[in-house]
């Protein structure tokens, strides 16, 4: 089999695994104008002629303004798409910093702009580049994902400034495939490709090779003096990381039951892990459950060594000290680590600051016929959060069905909680910021509490104490001696009905989703 033959048949072979997810979306290509990228340009367009290939991507090519010659370059490719009938955009950017690594981020935020969500986009990637990059992450201290190198297929998403999140699919089908085979398949086609003078060989550049970037260094220094003395290194290093690629899924698998076990509650925004759950787990499973859990997107960055061991060092503490607060910059957002009793909290920081905010007061008079808005608002509406309760007409007509029930059964009863209630004009449903001085009966315990006692019962951390409403029944001071019947509390974690002479009716509201509070990031 030829080398044409064969970039051909690995190609159509990767085409015929992924097909279900290729076919009905938009398929575009990343086109430098080098030998990878326009060979692959080339045999797509060779396969789509022959009837093998169902689509025709669009080329997209980047002028970074880096060199002198990127306009020359950017002409170079939209020539050759024209000349061979393939659809070529040409995306310029302007970079503020020069380096390798802000031009790669800018690259793809440009072809991420122009490209719709769930769009793919194929890249010229191939096996020689898989084993730079597995070199590159081995000598900066990766651990087994690092080690897998590129995927064949992957997600790559991007947020705008909106929070809209877009993602779009790298797909490298070449991987299998070396630069010799691919230089081989250029000079049989005649393509007159362009060579990065920063990429190619030492011996072809005039740079010494101080002056290369680590990926140029690697591929002109390094690699030749491993080959020379092991020939096939390079297929060992590609076949090394695609083992890792199968011990990632494995340790990926395992992670995310080891997760699903620990996790009380997972919101974007709060994230709760019960820690006597974690530390059953080895302490080799308690650190890859850390790093996913403090990565949870794609889009996030991977968390240092140091964060994990600094995370589980305040899982594992025996203190009750509760104000230690972690902060991690995922890239994505701005988070907080903090623990409360037996558990862990990952919080994003403009939502433990949207804690401090004090919850709205709300009087609702219950004797009088009018609509009532089946959503009301616990704090003032932010550009991030909403937190509201649902079904206070169905609590209304509960109360008042039971009041009328109570009034009526009261010369019947010695129960004081029920001989002092009456009902007039002015009785009226109150949700307001938690009185610190206010004595709770909770349910199931002996006596009341108040303040600090009280929220330290009800297992409200110290970070979440501004953001805890109370909802009580008020009664007219001049029918009763009883002003004030506490019936809800309610915390951003969770509803809890109190001791009254309604529980039991307010619990089944509860119960069966009539009566919610909800808490959504906007």
């Amino acid at each position: 089999m030829t080398t044409d033959d064969v970039l051909a048949q690995v190609f159509l072979n990767s085409f015929e695994q992924h097909k279900p997810q290729l076919l009905g979306r938009r398929i575009w290509l990343a086109c430098s104008g080098g030998r990878d990228s326009l060979s692959l340009a080339h045999l797509c367009q060779q396969l789509f002629n022959a009837g093998k290939l169902p689509f025709l991507p669009q080329l997209l090519h980047i002028n970074h303004g880096m060199q002198q010659a990127n306009a020359a370059w950017a002409d170079q490719v939209s020539t050759w798409a024209q000349q061979n009938q393939m659809p070529c955009q040409v995306l310029k950017i302007n970079l503020v910093k020069k380096t390798e690594q802000e031009a790669r981020q800018a690259r793809y935020e440009a072809i991420i702009g122009v490209m719709n969500h769930q769009d793919v986009l194929i890249l010229g990637h191939h096996q020689d580049d898989q084993v730079e990059t597995l070199l590159m992450r081995l000598f900066n201290g990766a651990g087994v994902n690092g080690l897998s190198g590129m995927k064949e297929w992957s997600i790559k998403s991007s947020q705008n400034q909106q929070g809209t999140q877009k993602n779009i699919v790298l797909w490298r089908p070449l991987l299998t495939i070396s630069r010799q085979q691919i230089t081989q398949y250029a000079d049989n086609k005649g393509l007159t490709y362009i060579d990065d003078p920063t990429n190619v060989a030492l011996q072809k550049s005039n740079l010494n090779p101080d002056q290369l970037n680590d990926r140029a260094w690697l591929r002109s220094v390094l690699l030749p003096h491993i080959t020379q003395r092991y020939p096939k290194a390079k297929q060992a290093i590609a076949r090394t990381g695609q083992l890792m690629q199968e011990a990632s899924v494995i340790l990926d698998e395992q992670s995310s039951l080891d997760l699903s076990q620990s996790i009380i509650n997972d919101r974007a925004f709060c994230s709760v892990l019960d820690i006597n759950q974690l530390t059953r787990l080895s302490t080799a499973r308690q650190s890859f459950l850390i790093h996913s859990w403090l990565a949870p997107t794609a889009t996030d960055l991977p968390p240092s060594r140091r964060l994990v061991e600094e995370v589980l060092s305040l899982a594992h503490r025996k203190d009750s000290n509760h104000q230690t607060c972690l902060s991690w910059d995922s890239g994505r957002y701005q988070y907080q680590i903090r623990r409360y009793q037996h558990k862990l909290y990952r919080l994003w920081d403009s939502w433990e600051q949207w804690l401090q905010l004090a919850p709205t007061t709300h009087d609702i008079h219950i004797d009088v016929e009018e609509e009532i808005a089946p959503c009301l608002l616990l704090k003032p509406l932010s550009t991030e959060f909403e937190w509201s309760v649902q079904g206070l007409t169905g609590l209304i007509a509960e109360l008042q069905q039971q009041l009328t029930v109570l009034i009526d059964a009261k010369a019947e009863t010695d129960r004081e909680d029920i001989k002092s209630i009456a009902w007039s004009k002015e009785t009226k449903l109150i949700f307001q910021p938690l009185p610190r001085t206010q004595k709770i009966a909770l349910p199931g315990r002996v006596g009341r509490k108040s303040g600090k006692k009280l929220l330290q019962a009800l297992d409200v951390p110290s970070f979440m104490r501004q953001s805890v409403v109370l909802c009580s029944l008020q009664l007219s001071p001049l029918c009763s001696e009883q002003q004030s019947i506490p019936l809800l509390i309610i915390t951003p974690e969770q509803t809890m009905v109190l001791q009254s002479p309604f529980s039991q009716s307010i619990a089944q509201l509860v119960e069966d989703k009539a009566l919610v509070a909800e808490l959504h990031d906007l």
